[in-house]
């Protein structure tokens, strides 16, 4: 018998269309959303949709408890650390990378894609 894994991501709907995402997230501005057992902090930006962590890797607060973006950051409202919402990078170099998730705009709402490794025997 043999055993393997592999990760597998599974999309989640958190908005039903771009309007209903519009009203509940002001420009610039973070929600935190709970998506399977994880929670996860939800960003708009004029660049797009976003979404990390909801907690701060430097401390472990909740980012969106008054978080923010700007210039392509999220940054968090404790001690203003500031992570890259492209790469996930702290901004300087200060402290660790935030966890970025995929987000998909669709014809049918925006999702959100989290990864979990499957493993199984054969």
């Amino acid at each position: 018998m043999g055993f393997f894994s592999k990760n597998v991501t599974t999309w989640y709907r958190v908005f039903a269309s771009l309007e209903e995402a519009e009203r509940a997230i002001p420009m610039n501005r973070l929600v935190a959303v709970e998506i399977d057992t994880k929670r996860l902090c939800f960003a708009r930006t004029d660049k797009g949709y976003f979404a990390t962590d909801e907690k701060c890797p430097h401390q472990g607060l909740p980012i969106s408890r008054g978080g923010f973006c700007e210039d392509g950051t999220i940054v968090c409202p404790f001690h203003r650390y500031a992570w890259n919402l492209k790469s996930g990078r702290e901004v300087e170099k200060r402290e660790n990378n935030i966890q970025l998730y995929p987000v998909e705009i669709r014809e049918t709402g925006i999702y959100i894609g989290i990864e979990k490794k499957v493993s199984r025997l054969f």
